[in-house]
């Protein structure tokens, strides 16, 4: 019984780590998003008109909304120096104050609040944590003024081999802030003004995608279909994509290691169930003078197996509801109290979370091993004892 206990105890732990695990990065990875965004499906752009559509069709004033606010957004790459440093290629996430209403900007950044137009000269842009360490702007000031970075962009049509220098467009702004999601995005991105993009990247009348804030207790999925089926009916070279379906290749991973995991574990238990079906095996032993007399007094067939099985079924039963029970007290205490800590790390303890699906489903798979094997086991040598 305490081997199942232990067995299913583990199960559980286990699996709530990976649900915490996978809640974990699609929050970090999700951070510089919307749940959904329109994205186009032909070349990189989409007309500003859009917006309108978008707003007209599923906004507040339709009959149903489904979109509260729809942000613009320029997402491109452009190479990046300050001082006389050498140059770095970033890529430079534009937008508007609409996106920070459905993306959670404002706490990944150290100021805690999205000021582009602090410097009164330039824009004001906020370096990801490794893009700061990468140009070697110690600190966000330099000699009490803000550090001038200068963002160098390709102009369109013009060839770097024949115009050289001339071949970039170039702006300047202002590292007012510093922000941190994770190293890979850290490396990665500068967050600036959607005007500052514009002119940098030559996009007057054109956006690479609209990240869409839902209506209050509208579901991202039924948004992203019924957008998908409006699109398609209009002819428009756009889709709707799900925060999901962006990290899919990261949350499937994650999802295949945990049901992995959850096979292995499951071969962990049949293993454990042999000491069941070895407990019983000598109780049958011992018991066998029993079963003689109970055949001579009439009692064969299922209704002797089944005195004998349920105690293995209730053994089973036993060991999986107590073990279910310290399961989830260690993940309910670590969620708590944070047991097990991650030192230097942006998350303090480990993540987990507890899923109901997990833990019933668990809870089944113990009685239905514990079951079959001992029900099989007592029938055999019940009808073997009868047969002697």
């Amino acid at each position: 019984m305490f081997v199942i206990a232990a067995v299913t105890a583990a199960m559980i732990a286990i699996l709530s780590a990976f649900n915490g695990i996978e809640s974990v990065v699609s929050e970090l990875f999700g951070t510089l998003d919307a749940p959904v965004a329109i994205i186009p499906t032909e070349g990189q752009a989409l007309p500003d008109s859009m917006s309108t559509w978008l707003l007209d069709g599923f906004g507040p004033e339709s009959v149903e909304p489904m979109i509260g606010a729809a942000a613009p957004v320029i997402e491109n790459e452009a190479v990046v120096s300050w001082n006389g440093n050498a140059p770095h290629v970033v890529t430079v996430l534009a937008f508007d104050s609409t996106l920070l209403e459905a993306a959670a900007i404002e706490p990944a950044l150290r100021g805690g609040e999205w000021m582009p137009e602090l410097a009164p000269d330039a824009a004001c842009v906020a370096l990801g944590l490794g893009v700061r360490n990468l140009l070697g702007v110690r600190s966000m000031q330099d000699d009490s003024e803000f550090a001038s970075l200068l963002f160098r962009a390709p102009i369109r049509g013009k060839k770097l081999g024949r115009d050289k220098e001339r071949a970039f467009r170039a702006e300047r702004a202002f590292a007012c802030d510093v922000f941190s999601v994770n190293a890979e995005i850290d490396r990665k991105y500068v967050l600036a003004p959607l005007s500052f993009a514009r002119q940098l990247f030559e996009r007057d009348n054109t956006v690479n995608r609209f990240e869409l804030v839902p209506a209050p207790g509208m579901d991202e999925a039924r948004l992203a279909a019924a957008l998908n089926a409006q699109l398609t009916a209009a002819g428009l070279s756009a889709r709707a994509r799900t925060r999901a379906e962006k990290n899919a290749l990261i949350t499937q991973t994650n999802r295949a290691e945990k049901w992995a995991t959850f096979v292995i574990l499951s071969f962990i238990l049949v293993v454990a169930a042999f000491n069941v079906m070895a407990s019983l095996t000598m109780l049958l032993l011992e018991k066998r003078h029993d079963i003689e007399v109970f055949n001579a007094m009439g009692l064969t067939g299922w209704r002797l197996e089944q005195a004998f099985a349920w105690q293995g079924v209730m053994i089973n039963a036993i060991g999986g509801v107590l073990g279910t029970a310290v399961g989830m007290a260690l993940v309910l205490g670590q969620q708590t109290f944070g047991w097990v800590k991650l030192q230097g790390s942006v998350i303090p303890a480990y993540p987990v979370a507890l899923e109901a699906g997990d833990v019933l489903g668990t809870l089944c798979v113990v009685i239905l091993i514990g079951g079959i094997g001992s029900g099989w086991m007592v029938r055999n040598l019940v009808r073997r004892f009868s047969n002697v």
